[in-house]
This record gives C-alpha cells, structure tokens and sequence, in this order.
C-alpha cells in the first residue's frame, strides 16, 4: 500500500471516530435529560474516574500512551458535560442586570447567562443611572475595575434594591466593610470565577462564593453556576484575598519576574527557545499569558491586596533560601528544599 493509500485510511478512520465522537454525545444528551428529570449534578467524578480509566486500559491494549488515553477521554467528558449543561431546565429564568457588561468578562457572563434561559441587561460606562436600571431586576452582577467597586456598592447601598447582588473583582479587601454591612439587610456576597473570559467551558474551572453574611445570597448566586461541572467554593470573605496573595499575586508575580529576565538576558526569545527543555516551554507558555493581559488589572490584583506584603516577604524569603542552598557546596539544603516540594504535592487531596 503507498503512502496516499495510508493517508486515505487514515482519513476514513479519523471520520470513524469524530461519527463516533457524535453518536457519545446524542448519548450524552439523552444521559443529560435523565439527570435534569432526577434533578441530579451533571458532573459525576466517580464516573468520569471510570470512563478515564476504561480508555487507559483500552489504550494501554492498543497501543495509546495512557497519557494520550487520558487527554481524549477527558476531552470527550467536557464537551458530554457542555452538552449536558446546555439543555434546557424547568424554572423561570432571572432579570438579570451586569453593571461592566461591555467589558470582556460581563460580555462573557451575559452569553453564559442568556444561554441558560435569563434575560440580560448588559451596561457598560456611561450608561443611564442605576435608580433607572435597578428596579425590576432580579439580579445585579458588578463586574467593573476593582477600584470602582466601592463606589457602585454605596450607590446599591442607597438605592437599597431586592435583587441579588454581587461583585466578580479578584479582591475584596478594598471594599470587604461595605460587603459585611450591607450583607446584614440585603441579599449580597461576593464571586470570583478563577479563568478569564476566553474559556471554552465552565468544566473543572473554578468558582469562589464569599459568604458576607447572608447565606441565601450565597446560595442563590451559586445556583446561577450550578449544572455546568464547574467547582463551587464557599470562603469567608475574610479568608479570599490571602488566598488571593499566593494563587493569583505570587503566581502573576513568579511569571512577570520569569518574562522580565529573559528580557534582560541580551537573548532573543527565538534563540532560547530552540534550546528549550519541557520545563521552559510550560513557563514560557504560561508567562506568556501573562504578559499579554491587562497590565492595570494585574496591577491592581498586586497593589490592592492588604495581605501581599506578607506573601512578598515569604517569597523572596523562599528565593533566598533556593539561592543560598543551590550555591553551597553541600547538596544536602537543596536536596531538603526538594524534598520538602514534593511531600507538599504528595500530600494533595484525591
């Protein structure tokens, strides 16, 4: 068999499995439907630990690495659960209006919103004032510049609507006093989702709600959510932006430096990165992610937090106690610092 032969079967088999691919899924819709009619969660992760070890096991007997085995049973889980999550559900869906609306992410929270069957009001800057937009809503969304917040939740404040209310912004600690005490005769709290507006699904991403002191806001916000095999998260409020200061400060914070010296290197990225090992290409892809965001957002996440300071300290602390043990002419204080990194992951929740 020549090699347009080989290509022509590989096509057909290629073609066999996307056919496949979509007989799963009008599976995956009829499985969907079944869990909406039992009011079950469309995500199972003991199942999807099965489907992922069924295509390990297949694999491993034809020839798949069980990493590849894994990637396409996992991509196949997300779009079944994107598929589950977009069929429609019995219940009235909200007036819902997002005060930021235009900007990127309240563009992607009004499609996600008006696809699971809510009516949006989307308002960006300029826009007329909120005693004329509130009334009738359901539910308020802020989605606006961390710094601005606080002055949206005095104008709530004033107008004192029965709507739902709550902010997305990265912290909360410029404005945690006006959440607390108004959380104490309204329905309010607090929602952080952990990606930003270019996903492709809400699968395995996650959801923070901060509880400010009515349990019900926290609730009814996290039903918005609900469905869509995401992982919601109660915090205290008080307890989001420590959090904050390591998973979004110090991360940006490693990548911003990581991008910073190779820029001063005196070498070109082209040249680096022919040379590149695995390690540096997962930093370079996430770095450069990073340095292709809004710069006066990450800005703002860095210099808005109460808690950075500690967090700075004990990571340049940590880039010190590196430096120091990687320079000694004894292994023993690097080899600890290693080891003490890998029991920290070992000892991760299943």
């Amino acid at each position: 068999m020549d090699i347009d032969a080989l290509r022509r079967r590989i096509a057909e088999l290629d073609r066999e499995i996307m056919d496949t691919a979509g007989e799963r899924m009008e599976v995956a819709k009829k499985i969907g439907a079944w869990k909406i009619r039992h009011d079950r969660e469309i995500r199972d992760p003991g199942v999807e630990g099965k489907v992922i070890e069924r295509y390990v096991s297949a694999g491993k007997d034809n020839g798949v690495s069980p990493r590849t085995s894994r990637d396409m049973a996992v991509a196949l889980i997300r779009e079944a659960v994107d598929v589950q999550a977009a069929l429609p559900r019995k219940g009235e869906g909200k007036d819902v209006l997002i005060l930021g609306g235009t900007g990127k992410m309240g563009r992607w929270l009004a499609g996600f919103l008006e696809g699971n069957g809510h009516r949006v009001t989307a308002v960006g800057s300029g826009g007329p004032p909120l005693e004329e937009l509130v009334p009738g809503q359901d539910v308020i969304i802020i989605s606006t510049p961390i710094s601005s917040i606080g002055g949206v939740l005095e104008e709530l404040n004033e107008i004192s609507p029965d709507s739902l209310i709550f902010d997305l912004s990265s912290l909360k600690s410029p404005f945690i006093d006006q959440l607390k005490s108004m959380a104490q005769s309204m329905r309010i709290c607090s929602v952080h989702p952990m990606f930003g507006p270019s996903i492709p699904s809400l699968y395995d991403r996650n959801v923070i709600f901060c509880d400010c002191g009515n349990e019900e806001a926290v609730n009814e916000a996290m039903s918005l959510f609900n469905g869509h095999g995401a992982n919601l998260t109660r915090l205290p409020v008080e307890e989001h932006d420590r959090r904050m200061s390591y998973v979004l400060g110090m991360s940006h914070a490693i990548n911003i430096a990581f991008f910073t010296a190779l820029a001063d290197s005196g070498l070109s990225f082209d040249e680096l990165n022919e040379a590149a090992s695995t390690t540096f290409s997962k930093m370079v892809e996430g770095a450069a992610e990073v340095a292709r965001e809004n710069p006066l957002l990450y800005y703002e996440i860095q210099n808005l937090n109460e808690t950075a300071k500690v967090t700075w300290s004990r990571f340049m602390d940590a880039v010190d106690k590196v430096m120091d043990a990687s320079l000694d002419d004894e292994p023993d204080k690097f080899v600890e610092i290693m080891e003490r990194g890998r029991v920290f992951f070992d000892a991760q929740s299943r």
